[in-house]
């Protein structure tokens, strides 16, 4: 072991121990050490040129490890996805054959695909100087909205490698594939990176963009090879067929050396424990990288916004000052900065000459960041896979490194505080995509009949030729589309891509103005602007406060004045839930749970006054708005009469105040389990009363998107696995009578009786099911 290596453990270990002799602060929780792994390398082989082979031997990469060499073979004759942990190399099982295509055709394409900006530009300077040390000719660009629009028609005509993004390809390369005929029919390779975060709506819209992208290629005579690279996810393969649409060799064993590792999970002291409240998650996140950045450390601290950014940020430059540190070495990185601005902090952080830097998930991704020493999580990501990426962002090769999640009060946050093997040794989750949602669908086949007409007996995607022609037939009802001589054109106005986003489905989205600037502050989704922009509703951005003044519904605007900071407000929301049809149904002892199609019906009738920091109620206000119908897929659990019958001497209120408890804390493990934001989902209970007036509750929980992107199928699936993880999360929480870490706050004011009555709800409902936590 080198002696910096020996500084570094002697470091963190030092840290540590301060940490233990603290602990009215916050008590940490549960720690687990990863173990060291060697690296397994393997020879170069025949397939790489000599010339590639010596200029990486020249940087220093003498051999490559086994999972490199292994997605080179798979991509001689096919596709390759590649789920290897952080820092393992991945960059170079893409960039090494694209290099020797370029070495053996000079003629030859790829296209890179990144989620971020920030990625593409790491990447761009790490292909050109493979290409440059390996006297390769080859033009590298980057293609994104960043591009000045001189440059482009240069990159068009002479690029060989084109980096891009989703949102670029989708409208600003695709609809103008007439200006880039020649790269398309050079292209050989499409290289989709970070393949985990194509997922729910954004994945099921990037699949459609894929479709579209090799429906072009093909017209263009190139059927190009994909190689994808994923974190660890359960199922990646998988994903790579859904989003590309065609088969892949998976590589999942790691050949990548890793240092030893130790996560550990923090929970900031109780403030409240009737009301659940801990001391600030953000403050002590400042606190802990101050203490590892006083130990010569160098840190990465992850927030959950941009706000949460900027909060940490200010808080940890004040410590450091006052602890007579240097300031300006801590850097924030977060969207809404200039690119010129984030260039400046990769550059310093990887050159050393930054101690510390927080940052939102603009750099949980694969941007080379150099040596980093720790990693503090301001509460959990929200997906297992995401902890374990941004936990490998510290501790390249054998180095030793630490993460920490600093827990929020948040239900989610608390039940890994209480059950550290979900975090530490459950399986990844499964990605979920579905990319033959109709109202996506719909979207796309528009774009791709503007990009060229539809031919007959054609099939779009894993589409039917039935189901393709039919969506194109409701094409030309609405008028978008005209069909001559067998062949559907795109008869609209402008072009359909710039009118889609990836991010939403369905409608356009709202654009909110600043009535004292003129100056538009952001867009935001349909759904959104329901519940956020209503007229007196205070919208926050960028850490500043607005008062919503007027929503127009039919122009799509909100306007909005900065106001003061007193309170923040909540919408009231009343759904209605109509089953359309069952699809499949399970019987259990205490319930029935179904999944089908259902149509939901949204009237929002007024908001709550919140104050800030206390979150006392102020009072509220009524809201005009009109109703919002929906169809979507839904699972729902009926509770059986004999499982009600056991709790007869219970008041129907408060049993009907359970369940809603009981909804609560289910919707936050079924986000946690599915790896889904929890606003991707809805739920409510639904009493129907008998005839004989006893109460016949059902517990809905439906996809939040229209038609649905699959998470109600899979919560169907797993139902008495959340299940049990929500007896977990209310028995092991620490209030008496209910709280927000728990069943809710609407409960904080209610006897023990009904966070007891919950607890006998969750335990009757999986009755003798046996299906491990």
């Amino acid at each position: 072991m080198s002696v910096s290596f020996r500084s570094t453990q002697a470091k963190l270990s030092q840290v540590l121990g301060n940490w233990a002799l603290h602990g009215h602060r916050g008590t940490i929780v549960a720690r687990r050490c990863y173990a060291q792994q060697e690296s397994s390398l393997v020879q170069w082989p025949a397939t790489v040129p000599q010339r590639i082979v010596s200029a990486l031997k020249r940087d220093g990469i003498e051999r490559p490890y086994s999972h490199q060499a292994a997605c080179w073979r798979s991509l001689e004759d096919g596709n390759a996805v590649v789920a290897t942990p952080t820092a393992s190399g991945k960059s170079l099982c893409y960039n090494v054959p694209v290099a020797s295509r370029l070495a053996e055709n000079p003629g030859s394409r790829a296209l890179y695909l990144f989620p971020t900006k920030a990625l593409a530009r790491d990447q761009e300077s790490t292909v050109r100087g493979i290409l440059s040390n390996a006297d390769i000719h080859g033009q590298v660009f980057v293609f994104d909205g960043d591009t000045p629009s001189g440059q482009r028609r240069k990159i068009r005509a002479e690029a060989s490698v084109v980096i891009t993004n989703p949102d670029m390809l989708h409208a600003g390369i695709l609809p103008h594939h007439t200006s880039w005929g020649g790269f398309f029919s050079g292209l050989d390779l499409v290289v989709v990176d970070e393949l985990h975060t194509y997922r729910g709506v954004f994945g099921a819209h990037v699949a459609n963009v894929l479709r579209r992208l090799t429906r072009i290629a093909r017209f263009y005579g190139s059927r190009p090879r994909f190689v994808c690279c994923s974190a660890t996810i359960s199922n990646p393969r998988e994903l790579a067929e859904t989003v590309v649409g065609q088969p892949f060799e998976l590589i999942s064993q790691s050949g990548a050396p890793r240092g030893e590792r130790s996560c550990l999970i923090y929970n900031p002291a109780l403030v409240d424990p009737e009301r659940g409240l801990r001391r600030s998650s953000l403050k002590e996140a400042a606190r802990l990288t101050r203490d590892l950045v006083g130990a010569g450390l160098t840190v990465l601290t992850f927030c959950q916004s941009r706000h949460g950014v900027e909060l940490v940020l200010r808080y940890l430059r004040e410590r450091i000052e006052q602890s007579g540190g240097q300031p300006q070495r801590i850097r924030g990185y977060r969207g809404g900065y200039l690119p010129t601005l984030r260039r400046e902090i990769e550059g310093a952080l990887h050159a050393g000459e930054v101690d510390a830097v927080v940052a939102t998930n603009a750099l949980e991704l694969g941007i080379d960041v150099g040596g980093l020493d720790a990693v503090v999580l301001a509460g959990y990501p929200g997906t297992i896979a995401s902890f374990h990426q941004r936990a490998g962002r510290a501790g390249r090769r054998l180095r030793p490194s630490l993460a920490v999640l600093v827990a929020n009060s948040s239900p989610i946050d608390q039940f890994l505080c209480q059950n550290a093997q979900f975090l530490f040794d459950s399986s990844p989750e499964r990605a979920l995509v579905e990319p033959n949602n109709l109202e996506i669908l719909l979207s796309h086949l528009r774009c791709a009949t503007f990009e060229l007409p539809l031919s007959a007996n054609e099939r779009y995607g894993d589409l039917t030729i039935e189901d393709t022609d039919q969506i194109a037939r409701h094409l030309m009802e609405r008028g978008d589309c005209h069909q001559k001589q067998g062949r559907t054109y795109y008869i609209g106005e402008g072009y359909p891509a710039s009118e889609v986003s990836l991010r939403s489905v369905g409608l356009d989205k709202f654009v909110v103005v600043d009535v004292q600037t003129g100056e538009p502050l952001s867009e935001v989704d349909p759904r959104v602007a329901r519940h956020e922009l209503y007229p007196r509703a205070i919208y926050q951005h960028e850490a500043e406060v607005y008062l919503v003044e007027s929503l127009d519904l039919e122009n799509r605007v909100a306007r909005v004045r900065t106001t003061e900071p007193t309170h923040y407000t909540r919408v009231i929301a009343r759904s209605e839930v109509e089953i359309v049809e069952t699809v499949c149904s399970r019987d259990q002892r205490g319930c029935v749970v179904e999944t089908g199609d259902v149509t939901v019906t949204e009237s929002i009738t007024g908001f709550k006054k919140i104050r800030f920091r206390t979150h006392e109620n102020l009072g509220h206000g009524e809201v005009e708005m009109p109703r919002e119908t929906m169809e979507t897929e839904a699972t729902w659990c009926t509770v059986k009469p004999r499982l009600l019958e056991t709790l007869e001497e219970t008041s129907t209120e408060s049993l009907l105040r359970a369940l809603d408890g009981l909804a609560a804390a289910m919707h936050h493990v079924a986000a946690l389990h599915l790896m889904c934001d929890p606003r991707d989902l809805s739920s409510l209970v639904r009493n129907d009363s008998s005839e004989k007036g006893r109460i016949e509750p059902s517990i809905f929980f439906w996809d939040a998107y229209p038609g649905g992107v699959g998470l109600a199928s899979r919560l169907y699936e797993d139902f008495f696995v959340i299940l049990a993880g929500t007896q977990r999360l209310v028995a092991d929480c620490a209030c008496q009578s209910g709280c927000p870490s728990c069943i809710g706050p609407v409960f904080a004011d209610t006897t023990r009786h009904v966070k007891d009555l919950v607890m006998s709800l969750a335990r009757g409902l999986r009755g003798p099911h046996t299906v491990a936590p």
